[in-house]
């Protein structure tokens, strides 16, 4: 098969129309390229290379697309989607994650300005092999019962020509039920569900439909049955479980799961950042009691739930080394889950942080004495910290694996992203967008003209960069009335929002002990951060008389609040002064006021500025999932470079269906919005990856220094947001 879909590949016929551009110009002879990428990125591994170097065809052919590649170029990908980190945190030498950092980011390019799509991860990890935008039960991470969105459910209609500039047009999007702003898209328990319709097709449908081989790779999946995730694809429960008749709780022991679907101490894995069981269209299902077939399937026979299709990363039988050792017998697309503590989210892991698979003088430990070969987690660990130390302990086991194998060398590539930014802080500067842990110090007092709205969203659409997201209508947007602004900004976290995000002029009852540095204030929210306070109820002033700023807030409360107001259970803040410093109290507190969006700044701190976020757009969709950066290592990238254009979870999802030229697929049956093959504009993609413009990685990415693309016409003024 994978011979089959190499020669399919190498005969392919570039893709036309206006957004697949062939770029002759960029294209070269790329023997010489390819061979030193592969001998800077293996090393001494590289000598076993030398008769796939040879055999290499030093003849010029057409590119795809617009990626700058040639067809066949890439034949492998390996997708590795890490958790919850930043790119300030991960990729600028802040934390000592150094293997990421520093030794990877030599082998291969870095993305810069790569954007995820919303908050908190299970929204991300949909939009990236669907191109569906979050929505309320996704983006809690599933915190209510694994429902079905349900198969009546709506969804929007076909976009293919133009940019949108009437409503109702959503890119194939699933549309919410509930309506604007109802309780069921405010509050932790909604009622939309987790689970998309079988006419919701995915990545993996289509690369069935064009005879292409995917595995999922899942640490620790299946370890434990009672609590474990070995549904249909990963699904929570038994084997039993599916979505039609066990609509598993995530959050608590509920159905057929008896013990908290969390990160256990021998069993880290989490359906949440696992996109295979989320979809119909992969699982196929039950309706009225009758079974339904999902949509394309492997046409070499089995299912996309098979073993062959999922696995538990370290199976000894069906697992990534196993997988590795021929290239027969590596797909051409691998997605790779680590568990809730090697993908970094968890700070202090409950289980096996693989710490303990490594020898005295740092290497990896692929036969450990009395442990099983390539079992990192029959190994002792030498300690539980997680977060990036426990990340890139993960990298630094697998990613030589996978770049000693066959198929890396056969037009090989892997890429390392986060599925979130999280916490989105920005470089410096005042954003309303801060994570609630920012605090300012001196190099980065509150200062809108230096701002890095760190948490938004941001794309390359027409050539031009965009830096809102389109929201679908899953998460409808109600709007002020007078002023039109958005009341909820999306997507993204809509958490501990209680104002406009434009916010003007707010008068708080708040309670501040003389001495202390605290206000305690119900109605802070982290978006607060870097507004000036004044008081406006006591004299003396107990804030003294410099201008004082919010600095560090804190909220505790629901995940989304339920009260009329919004308000989080319990809120406080530290007041700071422009320096970042803390201001102590002179005496209580009782009543603030924090600046609008449109007061002027207090004198002597910014020439005649105003206090908001000169990149808040209060009519479109501005918060997203927050910077996180992307590395790509593989013989078609150019080691310690560097893009600067800016993509996101939907540009990747355009990437990987023109790597793979998924239009050339079969297509077995109409969609409600558009085909498997065909996408939703004909040219194969899914969701927001289809709109009209979108760049996906290009000859920036892929061996070159800087993108040469010229700019396509820029979209007609009066656009809707969506690009």
């Amino acid at each position: 098969m994978q011979a089959a879909t190499a020669a399919v590949q190498a005969t392919r016929i570039p893709l036309t129309g206006s957004d697949c551009v062939v770029w002759s110009a960029l294209v070269k002879p790329r023997v010489t390229a390819v061979a030193g990428r592969v001998l800077a990125v293996l090393g001494a591994a590289a000598v076993a290379l030398t008769t796939f170097i040879a055999t290499v065809p030093a003849t010029a052919t057409p590119t795809i697309t617009t990626t700058g590649l040639s067809p066949g170029e890439i034949k492998h990908v390996w997708m590795i989607v890490l958790s919850d980190k930043s790119f300030s945190a991960a990729f600028t030498g802040l934390n000592d994650n150094t293997y990421l950092s520093k030794t990877l980011r030599q082998q291969g390019v870095l993305v810069k300005n790569y954007y995820a799509t919303g908050h908190y991860s299970m929204d991300d990890y949909i939009s990236l092999v669907s191109g569906q935008g979050p929505e309320p039960d996704t983006q809690a991470d599933c915190a209510g019962p694994a429902s079905n969105i349900g198969s009546d459910t709506p969804i929007s209609g076909n976009q293919t020509d133009g940019i949108v500039t009437q409503p109702g047009v959503n890119y194939g999007q699933v549309i919410s039920r509930p309506g604007p702003n109802s309780p069921e898209t405010t509050s932790a328990a909604t009622t939309n569900g987790c689970v998309y319709p079988r006419d919701v097709p995915t990545l993996f449908n289509q690369l069935n439909a064009a005879g292409v081989t995917w595995k999922g790779y899942a640490q620790d999946l299946g370890n434990v049955a009672d609590r474990e995730q070995v549904g249909g694809c990963g699904y929570p429960g038994t084997a039993a479980g599916n979505a039609d008749t066990h609509p598993t709780d995530l959050a608590s022991p509920s159905g057929d799961v008896t013990d908290l679907v969390g990160a256990q101490a021998d069993d880290q894995y989490v359906a949440s950042h696992f996109p295979f069981p989320w979809f119909h269209a992969l699982t196929g299902g039950v309706a009225d009691g009758t079974a339904y077939p999902p949509l394309d399937e492997p046409a070499n026979g089995g299912t996309n739930c098979d073993s062959d299709h999922i696995a538990n990363l370290d199976s000894a039988s069906e697992g990534l080394a196993h997988d590795l050792q021929q290239e027969s017998t590596t797909p051409a697309f691998s997605w790779i889950s680590p568990d809730e503590c090697s993908d970094g989210h968890d700070q202090v892991c409950k289980g096996n942080n693989l710490s303990g698979a490594f020898t005295v003088g740092g290497a990896p430990n692929y036969s450990p004495a009395g442990a099983p070969a390539y079992q990192p987690e029959a190994t002792t660990p030498v300690n539980y910290t997680g977060g990036l130390f426990a990340s890139d302990l993960f990298l630094e086991y697998y990613i030589p694996l996978i770049e000693a194998s066959p198929a890396f060398a056969d037009g090989g590539l892997i890429d390392i992203t986060f599925d979130e930014a999280t916490p989105p802080f920005t470089y410096s500067g005042n954003s309303f967008n801060n994570a609630n842990d920012f605090k300012p110090t001196a190099a980065t007092r509150p200062d809108y003209t230096s701002s890095e709205a760190a948490d938004l969203a941001s794309e390359t659409i027409a050539g031009r960069t965009q830096r809102y997201e389109p929201t679908g209508p899953m998460v409808p947007m109600a709007r002020d009335p007078n002023s039109g602004y958005q009341l909820y900004p999306g997507p993204g976290d809509n958490a501990f929002i209680d104002r406009t995000t434009s916010p003007g002029a707010v008068t708080e009852t708040v309670d501040g002990e003389p001495g202390s540095s605290t206000i305690s204030d119900n109605a802070i929210t982290a978006k607060d951060s870097g507004r000036i306070v004044t008081d406006t109820a006591d004299v003396p002033d107990p804030l003294g008389s410099g201008p004082v700023f919010v600095g560090h807030v804190t909220d505790t409360g629901p995940l989304f609040p339920t009260s009329p107001d919004g308000a989080v259970v319990a809120g406080s803040f530290q007041l700071v002064d422009s320096s970042g410093k803390p201001v102590v109290l002179s005496g209580r507190a009782t009543q603030i006021t924090l600046s609008g969006e449109e007061s002027p700044r207090a004198p002597g701190v910014v020439s005649d500025g105003k206090t908001g976020d000169r990149f808040l757009d209060p009519y479109n969709e501005t918060p997203g999932g927050g910077r996180t950066g992307s590395l790509l290592i593989g013989p078609s990238v150019k080691p310690g470079s560097a893009s600067t254009v800016h993509y996101n979870h939907y540009s990747w999802l355009r990437t990987m269906e023109d790597i793979f030229d998924v239009a050339a697929g079969r297509d077995t049956a109409a969609l409600t919005a558009g085909t498997v093959s065909g996408g939703l504009d004909g040219r194969g993609h899914l969701g927001f990856a289809a709109q009209p413009g979108l760049w996906p990685f290009g000859p920036d990415v892929f061996g070159y220094e800087d993108d040469p693309r010229p700019p396509p016409p820029l979209p007609p003024p009066g656009g809707s947001g969506v690009g």
